[in-house]
């Protein structure tokens, strides 16, 4: 792979993430690479630019330094598949990452990027629609939440040619990378991450629904009361009763640059 143009972009508010970025910054500038850095960040010898303009950009390597939220930013911005290099700060469970914050690391890290050292991981990303509507993809869940806190409403899935009908507070769709997340916290299974599935897990049934496992298809999802969609934990839109809200598989998966396989990682770092 030819690294020509790089984006760096760090947890928001996070003095230690710019000081790392502002190194990495160094370090790829010294390799004759074009570098982007996402607002608020400023390094000397890279260009800042807004997260919406990011879609428009060239970019051969996406650089996120924080935690797993930073990366599911940064997953939701490229346009196109880009890999992504996750480096994680000290107080980061970092379940995504490949690197730690020690400058020994990113040095390697970096030695073997430009050494075509590496391999690519994909991860399945899901999208949503609302009547047609399309929303941003998500890489680890998409909630559908109640919008009333007094009432709980029913809502009816569609799936594989079969219809569901719960009174619930809500449900979520995840992907396998994201059933380490919000899914996992409501007793769903946690999901080998190469595999092409999707999980549907219940919020507060009040007549008993097991989380789900699918292979990949189209999930359909309508509440006979207002609610809302919430994408990676990060992005909210509204959705009047009865809208139908679509999920299916996103054309373009997640990639991250890795260097050594694990396993299950995702396991190994709950």
């Amino acid at each position: 792979m030819q690294i020509r143009s790089v984006l760096v972009a760090t947890r928001y508010g996070s003095a230690r993430a710019s000081e790392i970025a502002s190194s990495i910054v160094g370090m790829i500038h010294a390799k004759g690479c074009s570098i982007y850095t996402v607002n608020p960040l400023e390094v000397d010898g890279a260009r800042e630019v807004d997260e919406n303009a990011i879609r428009t950009l060239d970019i051969d390597l996406a650089v996120a330094v924080g935690g797993d939220g930073t990366v599911l930013r940064i997953a939701r911005w490229l346009s196109k598949q880009v890999p992504i290099l996750a480096i994680k700060l000290p107080t980061s469970k970092g379940m995504l990452a490949e690197v730690t914050a020690e400058r020994s690391d990113i040095e390697h890290a970096i030695h073997r990027l430009f050494s075509n050292s590496f391999y690519i991981e994909r991860r399945m990303r899901i999208i949503a629609s609302i009547d047609g509507r399309e929303l941003q993809p998500a890489l680890n869940e998409m909630l559908i939440i109640r919008d009333s806190l007094t009432r709980t409403p029913t809502y009816r899935i569609r799936l594989i040619d079969t219809e569901l009908a719960y009174r619930m507070d809500g449900l979520i769709v995840s992907t396998p990378t994201g059933s380490t997340g919000h899914s996992l916290s409501l007793g769903g299974s946690i999901v080998y991450e190469g595999l092409d599935a999707m999980m549907i897990t219940p919020i507060a049934p009040i007549n008993r629904m097991p989380s789900i496992v699918i292979p990949v298809s189209d999930v359909e999802v309508r509440s006979n009361m207002d609610a809302k969609v919430v994408i990676d934990g990060q992005v909210v839109y509204d959705v009047k009763q009865e809208q139908v809200v679509s999920i299916g598989r996103y054309k373009h998966d997640a990639l991250f640059i890795r260097f050594e396989p694990r396993g299950l990682r995702q396991l190994a770092n709950i």
